[in-house]
């Protein structure tokens, strides 16, 4: 009783407040264009929690927002979760690999990493540009494979800024309309998410009262995430996700440099 009371006072203090804010704004942003971890890494960073905490406080929180929206997915019948039961188990395994990899290499070497993958996900996105501008038009869905989910869940459980971008593109490569494509990457997130942070948990990593507040604004920002695709924009995806990506580029490199 005691330690809940003092979690309690922890989840309504400012910081606690900030910590749900910094949630709110990842899962809105990571739902809408697959990028939670260009605000979460980060923001976790800034106020001090290591790099492997914060990895694994992403991958906790994004997981479980994640989560929240394939419950809703399989309660409207959105999606045929048996037609994604092969990349959820890759997904998983990558994560699980992911994780591991990260907790033996150095923080620089992670970013290393992080910038080189980020930088080859760019031009695959440039050079998926024009797919992007016709995201309302219904379109032949072609076969996926579990291979390149499986690669981006690797980064994913590792690090994983950009990773639910990697598959918005991957699921826009194949001929889904984006709101599909959103749907399918969240259903991969949630997979690679709980891989990695089941990892990262018995590593004995995880800050529990950082990770709850963050969690709780993730899955009302998954929500909100959702509500806005809808109205999204091809024109817009078009500027949108390499602008995204780049930023993400160039936080990976001044982490690197500065």
């Amino acid at each position: 009783m005691i330690i809940l009371d003092v979690f309690i006072s922890e989840w309504f203090s400012y910081e606690g407040l900030l910590l749900f804010s910094i949630g709110l704004i990842a899962a809105i942003i990571g739902v809408m264009f697959g990028a939670a971890g260009f605000v979460l890494l980060p923001s976790m960073l800034l106020i001090g929690v290591p790099i492997h905490a914060s990895v694994a406080v992403n991958k906790f929180a994004s997981g479980v927002s994640a989560f929240s929206n394939v419950l809703t997915f399989i309660i409207k019948k959105q999606v045929s979760i048996q037609k994604m039961i092969p990349l959820m188990f890759f997904s998983v395994l990558g994560g699980v690999t992911g994780a591991f990899l990260a907790t033996r290499l150095a923080e620089k070497t992670m970013n290393s990493i992080a910038c080189m993958i980020l930088i080859c996900a760019f031009f695959i996105l440039l050079k998926s540009n024009k797919l992007l501008g016709n995201l309302e038009v219904g379109k032949s869905e072609e076969k996926t494979t579990p291979i390149i989910p499986f690669f981006i869940s690797i980064y994913d459980g590792g690090f994983g800024p950009g990773s639910g971008l990697m598959n918005i593109t991957y699921f826009l490569k194949k001929n889904y309309v984006y709101q599909k494509a959103v749907e399918y990457s969240r259903i991969i997130m949630f997979s690679s998410c709980a891989g990695a942070f089941t990892f990262y948990y018995f590593y004995g990593i995880v800050i529990w009262k950082i990770a709850i507040p963050v969690t709780i604004g993730s899955i009302f920002g998954s929500f909100i995430g959702l509500k806005i695709i809808p109205y999204i924009k091809g024109r817009w995806i078009q500027v949108l996700l390499p602008a995204i990506l780049f930023l993400l580029i160039v936080q990976v490199v001044s982490d690197l440099l500065f």
